[in-house]
């Protein structure tokens, strides 16, 4: 192997004994009483370079899991709204009617819930609630 110096004064090298070189990288496991080697594992390049894409691909699902599909308002304040709005008449309703508006006033926290995100909720409440009236109106 040659070794040289990069742009960034970082050691490299380069296999300059045949065009396909293999590369391995390996992993030692010492003891930490004694610091004799436990175990050794070698990886070779593919493998690296496969194992890292999946830990990024693994990570940023997750992520985009949480960004997109975590919208919930903490339990009490879902359960309050939702209280709230099916509860909103003064007179005596049908049973079937009372599940009709259940069901309405579930699509309109839903969509509200999917358009403004908790902390918004806190600081503007007057603005989820025009977006909750609004919601109600398209779920009909």
């Amino acid at each position: 192997m040659i070794c040289h110096m990069d742009v960034n004064n970082s050691m490299s090298e380069k296999c300059q004994c045949a065009e396909n070189a293999e590369t391995r990288a390996t992993v030692k496991f010492y003891c930490k009483t004694c610091s004799s080697v436990i175990d050794k594992i070698q990886i070779k390049k593919p493998l690296k370079a496969g194992a890292i894409a999946a830990v990024l691909a693994y990570g940023g699902s997750q992520f985009i899991d949480y960004a997109i599909t975590d919208n919930r308002y903490p339990l009490d304040v879902e359960y309050a709204v939702l209280e709230a709005c099916a509860s909103s008449y003064n007179k005596p309703m049908a049973y079937r009617d009372y599940g009709e508006k259940r069901e309405l006033c579930l699509c309109a926290m839903e969509d509200t819930m999917n358009e403004i995100s908790y902390v918004r909720f806190k600081v503007d409440e007057s603005g989820f609630l025009e977006a909750f009236e609004n919601n109600v109106q398209s779920c009909k």
